[in-house]
């Protein structure tokens, strides 16, 4: 099954090998000295990916639990978080500042669009007491692109923190934490990073720290104080760490590194999706997000019944393609073109498209995509 998802994606036959050779017979020993080398030098090199000098965190869990560790580690009950809403990611983390009682000052935007970082500046003053800002980079169920530059600049004017979900944007799109001033970054591995689901990321900045090291945490297992504590003294995670995803990840960072480091990461990516808009645009079909917010890493198209469409795909052509989530459920399309993906996949997904298409009763010229598609890369100068 080819996957052209938002995320898991396809894993490279390299880091499948690494995350094999890691199963030593009997099973690596996660406290011997040799695999504590390989944890450290992988938590070292996974600054490159956030643009940072910071100290990156491993934890052995999904993406989700990135997101939520930021939270119970900067704020608490009636702490006010200021929340920018853009979809249904947005929604997500509003249910995860519900569950331990922060009071939510949303700023929001319609699905598809992205915030106005004068409306965070508006909520900021109009909320003085605000201890943080958490927004999502790439809004996955939209494929919109929040400017968090902007937004990270109005919040380093002051006292409040600013998080950032970068889950499905890590290494698809630029993002400097330190040169912007972001404060946490929290990610997961299945995505553009082109590991498998169960690694998760996060670094935090000096500022963070501070409200950290104040802050009660109230769970055990992702108290970050604990993992600093472990990894600047050399002894690693304090709780058993995915030693097979560890050992996958030191490898998916040495294949960013074999192919020219993140800003041709970010080039890539980029190509990848304008030769995506292209081919969607000669099917035809509508885009939910603008060029000037357009992800890297995956393409949201608007289709009627796409459910059904995306069952005739992996049935019939064996391609998965991400469906909408929330109030866009059965309304799009989202094509994952990021981590382990090049122009070949891209054009076999629209070749399979039109025919499906087709058979789905759609007025399509067979070839149009996949030509529009083609022409696009061949002109593209990043490619």
């Amino acid at each position: 099954m080819d996957l052209r998802l938002p995320g898991p994606v396809q894993v490279p036959k390299e880091i499948q090998i690494a995350m094999l050779n890691s199963f030593d017979h009997p099973m690596m020993d996660y406290r011997n000295p040799s695999f504590q080398e390989i944890l450290l030098e992988t938590v070292e090199k996974s600054k490159m990916i956030f643009q940072t000098k910071n100290l990156v965190v491993p934890l052995t869990s999904s993406g989700a639990s990135a997101l939520e560790t930021a939270i119970i580690n900067t704020v608490g009950p009636n702490d006010t978080i200021i929340l920018c809403v853009v979809g249904y990611f947005g929604e997500y983390l509003q249910g995860i500042t519900d569950h331990i009682g922060c009071k939510v000052v949303r700023v929001e935007a319609e699905w598809g669009d992205i915030v106005d970082p004068e409306d965070v500046r508006k909520a900021l003053k109009d909320n003085p007491e605000a201890k943080a800002v958490f927004a999502t980079h790439c809004e996955t169920s939209t494929s919109a692109i929040n400017n968090i530059k902007e937004i990270a600049a109005v919040v380093g004017e002051t006292d409040a923190i600013f998080l950032v979900d970068a889950v499905s944007s890590i290494v698809g799109t630029p993002l400097y934490m330190d040169e912007w001033g972001i404060d946490i970054v929290a990610t997961g591995g299945q995505k553009a990073l082109m590991l498998p689901p169960g690694l998760a990321l996060i670094t935090m900045s000096d500022k963070a720290w501070d409200v950290i090291n104040k802050h009660q945490c109230p769970s055990f297992y992702f108290d970050l104080k604990l993992y600093k504590k472990g990894l600047d003294s050399g002894v690693g995670t304090p709780y058993t760490p995915n030693i097979a995803l560890v050992n996958g990840l030191l490898e998916a960072i040495k294949m960013i590194e074999r192919g020219g480091g993140m800003e041709n990461e970010y080039k890539r990516h980029a190509a990848l999706r304008d030769m995506t808009r292209a081919g969607a645009r000669a099917l035809g079909l509508e885009l939910l997000v603008d060029d000037s917010a357009a992800s890297p890493t995956l393409t949201a198209v608007k289709l009627d019944n796409a459910d059904e469409f995306r069952k005739m795909m992996r049935e019939e052509f064996h391609i998965a393609l991400g469906g909408g989530l929330g109030k866009l459920k059965n309304k799009i399309l989202r094509l994952g073109h990021m981590g382990y993906t090049d122009a070949a996949d891209m054009l076999k997904m629209f070749a399979a498209m039109e025919l499906a298409l087709k058979k789905s009763g759609h007025e399509v010229e067979l070839g149009s995509s996949v030509s529009a598609a083609q022409k696009h890369w061949l002109e593209n100068p990043n490619c």
